[in-house]
């Protein structure tokens, strides 16, 4: 029978101590949602009523940094309630500038609750209609690449399209040059890469992208060697009575590609020339050759790199 008793004891204590910690709870966040606080929010810019053909001269931010003061309980009904923006009408904006400041702050923004507002950020925006315009800018790949060990990057990386329509006021585009993709990191390639790239979402309303994105592609191969032996070295420019005599005659090549890429490299590939008059020039006797190779593909060692020479008369 005690024992009955103390576990019923012990389960009502049990209820008595959660009861005494919600009510503290309670009571807490009702003491502190009546003071006052100050609270900052990012609004995101909505732009109303842009006729057709026509752009914002200047730049106008896609987001903006409200504060506002005020209860507790107000402060909370504004994180609880639908998306709020900041509603920016250009119907009757003309071709002069025109100030919003954060004293029209209550003008751009529908409140759910009572709440006072401080300051935004940026504190003024400048508004002016202009005619709609077009430029194209070529897309920078902002694309980090890592390949495992014996692979490789083979050729150019491609982007598709190269360049793309930016559309605004002249005011805005004429100092963008170029438009980049995001960040993308690629780790231990094996493979060749195929894929669609969004580019930077552009941080002003100002500014329109056709397309997007871009595509990517890289291929990517394994690694290997391949020796050229004998490439024999073309004087340019010399006189039809003289000939040069080279020591030693010709040089050999280890170049380093992709698999596929090397497999269809041949000798005329390489050209290993020097001007005629460069080498009169020369007073050392001795000069290192210009080596024109496939782009796509890497010297990794020459022999030799310098030759010496005579130059005699044809016989």
């Amino acid at each position: 029978m005690r024992d009955g008793v103390f576990y019923f004891m012990e389960n009502k204590r049990y209820h008595i101590l959660i009861g005494s910690v919600l009510f503290a709870i309670l009571t807490w966040i009702s003491i502190n949602l009546s003071e006052e606080f100050s609270v900052a929010k990012t609004l995101p810019v909505v732009i109303e009523n842009l006729k057709e053909g026509k752009a914002l001269k200047h730049s106008i931010p896609k987001f903006v940094n409200a504060h506002f003061r005020g209860r507790g309980w107000a402060l909370a009904g504004l994180y609880l309630s639908p998306q709020i923006n900041y509603y920016i009408d250009v119907s009757s904006i003309g071709s002069k500038d025109f100030l919003i400041t954060s004293k029209n702050l209550l003008e751009h923004v529908n409140l759910p609750t009572a709440l006072r507002p401080i300051a935004v950020e940026p504190d003024t925006i400048i508004l002016a209609i202009d005619n709609y315009w077009e430029k194209k800018v070529p897309v920078i790949p902002r694309i980090v690449l890592g390949y495992r060990e014996g692979y490789g990057q083979v050729g150019p990386m491609e982007v598709t399209p190269e360049s793309i329509s930016i559309g605004g006021s002249e005011n805005v585009l004429k100092d963008i040059l170029a438009f980049h993709t995001i960040y993308r990191k690629y780790d231990n390639l094996t493979t060749p890469i195929d894929d669609n790239i969004p580019l930077e979402d552009p941080a002003s309303h100002s500014i329109e992208l056709v397309p997007r994105s871009v595509r990517l592609h890289v291929n990517v191969q394994p690694f290997a060697e391949k020796t050229f032996l004998g490439i024999p070295i073309i004087v340019e420019t010399a006189p039809t009575n003289r000939e040069v005599i080279f020591i030693p005659p010709k040089m050999d090549i280890i170049v380093r590609g992709g698999i596929e890429q090397l497999a269809k490299l041949k000798e005329e590939d390489f050209r290993l020339h020097i001007n005629y008059q460069n080498l009169i020039q020369d007073s050392s006797k001795t000069f290192v050759p210009v080596l024109t190779a496939p782009s796509e593909i890497r010297i990794v060692s020459k022999k030799p790199e310098r030759f010496q020479f005579i130059i005699r008369k044809k016989l």
